[in-house]
């Protein structure tokens, strides 16, 4: 065979074969079945790593709130809540409270809830209309007829 003959066998064939293009078309098939399963499971991969994330958290909270349930039972501990959160106090003792003076004026606003009367004590700390509140019901007790002033 000559030089012509090579340069028309290259011509004539083709630049993609048949055996190139069933390789593609198996490959595009393999895609197409294999796509939405690895999909599925880098979804089911992140959401097992989520709730791994909300297993940590829930022992967390729960060791902490064992932690304070063992504080609860301790006899100390409940004393101090008592005396905190409710202003408890032992037998004998003496307990002083100390106030912002920004926040009670002392005798002023006291004054002002004697012009004021019972309506206008919304604006007043809670001990001043609860006093003011057993003031009158001591009154009314005694016998005095007690009509809140506006």
């Amino acid at each position: 065979m000559g030089p012509v003959e090579d340069a028309t066998d290259e011509a004539a064939r083709p630049t993609v074969t048949l055996r190139s293009l069933g390789l593609f078309v198996v490959l595009l098939v393999a895609f197409i079945v294999l796509a939405p399963t690895l999909r599925h499971a880098v979804e089911q991969q992140e959401e097992l790593r989520q709730l791994r994330a909300d297993i940590d958290a829930v022992q967390e909270r729960t060791a902490a709130l064992e932690l304070e349930l063992e504080q609860w039972q301790d006899e100390t501990f409940v004393q101090a809540q008592a005396r905190d959160r409710l202003g408890y106090v032992m037998p004998g003792e003496q307990t002083f409270r100390v106030v912002d003076p920004e926040t009670v004026v002392g005798e002023e606003a006291e004054a002002e809830l004697e012009e004021s009367g019972i309506p206008g004590m919304e604006d007043a700390p809670w001990y001043l209309a609860l006093w003011e509140s057993v003031t009158m019901a001591g009154e009314a007790v005694a016998g005095e007829e007690v009509a809140p002033e506006d």
